[in-house]
């Protein structure tokens, strides 16, 4: 744990090393530890430097020679703290660049981008969680999406989605469902945002879409386990028009608060 903490400051390893030494052998003159580390005295020297700017360790005289010791540990707390500070502002910083960013990008992003595997439609999923608070749409086969990808996973992929105030029209084939008892995550209502219709009896398919801003997410299902992101406000715009004349057809699935709702306990 000490060592993660250590490389998540930013401190390199045998600075942890030299600083554990201390920290368990107690105070130790810098020949010492260059002994007992096999390290040479004067990366140690510029460690315990680094150690003491840090203020985890603090130096002193005896018998003319300078022995080092670990400074008060809730240094490092003090530590951490400025590290989440720095971290806080320059994500600030980052939050009122970005747009300035994504408008430049705008003219070089692809307009498609393809993606395989478990870990590749996932990706896919990833990039609707960059937004909030926008509606979405999607016609989704759950029973042939939902189990590859795990339970755990779209139930999290929910939680995400709800807490970012991110709402769904869906329009599921009736011959691809889940027991909701099992699946409590595709709830219906204003909890859930979302809002679920059954397409008329005829209409069957295996691959999913997700359409979101103006972009459009395909994911195949188990078989063929690719996804990919279409870029375009045109082609957004076209399945949005495709998928209103289809809700229009389409039977509303009945909300199951007895089965559902316990699950909005956990966003």
């Amino acid at each position: 744990m000490l060592q993660k903490l250590f490389l998540e400051l930013g401190l390199p390893e045998v600075t942890y090393r030299i600083f554990q030494r201390l920290l368990e052998g107690g105070a130790a003159s810098a020949r010492q530890i260059a002994e007992g580390l096999n390290v040479p005295r004067p990366t140690v020297y510029d460690n315990l430097n680094l150690l003491i700017q840090k203020g985890l360790v603090t130096e002193r005289s005896e018998d003319n020679k300078k022995i080092f010791q670990v400074d008060d540990l809730k240094n490092i707390t003090q530590l951490l703290e400025t590290k989440i500070k720095e971290l806080n502002s320059q994500k600030s910083e980052l939050d009122e660049l970005l747009p300035e960013l994504a408008q430049n990008l705008e003219s070089v992003e692809p307009k498609i981008k393809f993606y395989s595997g478990v870990e590749g439609i996932k990706l896919v999923l990833r990039d609707l969680l960059w937004h909030e608070n926008i509606a979405t749409i999607t016609m989704w086969p759950i029973s042939d999406t939902v189990p590859p990808l795990g339970k755990e996973y779209i139930a999290d992929l929910n939680r995400r989605r709800i807490r970012q105030n991110i709402s769904i029209r869906g329009l599921w084939p009736r011959d691809k469902t889940l027991d909701l008892k099992e699946y409590p995550f595709l709830g219906q209502g204003e909890g859930f945002l979302r809002e679920t219709r059954l397409t008329p009896p005829s209409m069957t398919w295996s691959m999913s879409y997700w359409q979101y801003a103006d972009k459009v997410a395909f994911i195949s299902s188990k078989k063929e386990m690719f996804g990919f992101v279409i870029h375009s406000r045109e082609f957004a715009d076209l399945i949005k028009a495709q998928f209103e004349e289809i809700w229009k057809v389409s039977e509303p699935v009945e909300p199951q608060p007895e089965l559902t709702d316990e699950f909005l306990k956990t966003v």
